[in-house]
């Protein structure tokens, strides 16, 4: 045999002994792989598990119905969903610990099917005839991820937990409200409304998560967050309720929690440094509002600082309908006028509500005695300033406001009832 011919056959054997060194794994990449075989077959049993769960909420009944959230059977199996999800949340941080946000937006493809709607024969938006899932997740400091999961379907319920490194080092839902609310569900306090699923109980509708955001962390290192969430029910004014939370490593702790107020067409937060402004529909004491409208809009504010969480207070962007409304409630109630109008302002308003008491009796329409302006309707700012001028539209006539500013409050100076 040739040198050559050796050689080169020497050369091959050694090509060949590379080749087949390099595709053998080594101790870190075998362990890597059975990891990732590991978290797929974590993922593939919870998925089915979750099936079992959406297959039984969405059981259809001799009429062809499937479960109500009244129903009693529906309490445990969303119970069991959520547990699902935070499983599912967990193995998956497990195997991709710094997800990006898309990523967070996207936690649970594959968890569920993709919901379902089909478009409604009483307008353009989709309805959806069975129950379906979604979910979402936020990073509020390395390695602490708050995680939102939401059954829909006429209407939504939905719950918020903790994702965090346990004391092994591995992910875990360590926390979920829904735990709390157990226990402050005989106090009827804000806690307390995430208990509920059904449609109605000690407040219109179960809560479900808006937006969750995470917030600069407090003097002692802890992460915050808040959770602006809503009640799923009928009707164009929405009960919300805003919440900020601080994670101690073992629990959520409640630094503020409150109702507020909003519209489909007004609603929404914003955070600039450590101030949270949120926009609200505002209360008032005597007039009634329409409940698709957004009238009268505020803001509520709320400061962030590194010892806690303050509330600022609401304010009326058209501060002029709550003056008409407190004037109006003083004279309704016989109060003490004296500080906030001139006499003929008070006494032509009086002479209006008796005037229109007079015309309910005629025609047998008084109830109780009671009178009321009725619903609030069109109002527009004339001018501000020292001396201003505003109208507010009502059901028992058109009130045109005069007033001047006086020591820093409002006088009213002059009224016309149209």
């Amino acid at each position: 045999m040739s040198k050559t011919v050796i050689l080169f056959s020497f050369a091959m054997g050694w090509l060949l002994a590379c080749l087949s060194f390099a595709q053998t794994p080594g101790p870190e990449a075998k362990s890597e792989i059975l990891q990732q075989s590991v978290t797929t077959l974590a993922l593939d049993r919870l998925r089915a598990q979750h099936q079992s769960v959406l297959d039984a909420l969405n059981a259809k009944s001799a009429e062809g119905q499937v479960l109500d959230l009244d129903d009693s059977r529906v309490p445990a199996l969303l119970k069991g969903g959520w547990e699902l999800a935070g499983e599912w949340a967990a193995a998956y941080f497990e195997n991709n610990p710094t997800p990006s946000k898309h990523e967070l937006e996207h936690i649970f493809d594959g968890f569920a099917p993709a919901p379902h709607g089909v478009k409604s024969k009483y307008g353009d938006f989709l309805e959806y005839p069975e129950y379906n899932f979604s979910g979402s997740a936020v990073r509020i400091a390395d390695g602490i991820y708050v995680v939102q999961a939401t059954y829909f379907r006429d209407s939504s319920t939905g719950t918020f937990m903790v994702v965090a490194r346990n004391r092994d080092g591995h992910f875990q839902a360590l926390w979920n409200i829904k735990d709390i609310a157990e226990k402050h569900y005989a106090q009827e306090d804000e806690i307390g409304r995430w208990a509920h699923l059904v449609r109605r109980a000690y407040y219109n509708g179960p809560l479900n998560v808006d937006k969750i955001l995470a917030l600069s962390p407090s003097a002692n290192g802890h992460a915050r967050f808040l959770v602006d969430a809503y009640q799923s029910a009928d009707g164009g004014t929405t009960l919300a309720q805003m919440s900020f939370w601080e994670w101690d490593g073992a629990e959520a702790k409640s630094l503020l929690v409150r109702l507020y107020q909003r519209t489909f067409d007004y609603r929404g937060l914003q955070v600039e440094g450590n101030t949270v402004r949120v926009k609200t529909k505002e209360d008032l004491g005597l007039l009634d509002t329409c409940g698709m409208c957004s009238t009268p809009r505020g803001i509520w504010t709320i400061r962030v600082t590194p010892k806690g969480v303050r509330d600022m207070g609401h304010q009326f962007l058209m501060p002029e309908i709550q003056w008409a409304d407190e004037l109006l409630g003083r004279i309704g109630r016989g109060e003490d006028t004296t500080s906030l109008a001139d006499a003929k302002v008070v006494e032509a308003l009086e002479s209006r509500i008796k005037h229109v008491q007079a015309e309910d009796a005629a025609l047998n329409l008084a109830q109780n005695d009671k009178f009321t302006w009725g619903m609030l309707g069109e109002c527009r700012i004339l001018r501000r300033g020292q001396r201003g001028a505003f109208e507010v539209g009502l059901d028992e006539g058109r009130l045109h406001f005069s007033y001047e500013l006086r020591d820093g409050g409002h006088y009213f100076t002059h009224v016309r009832i149209d």
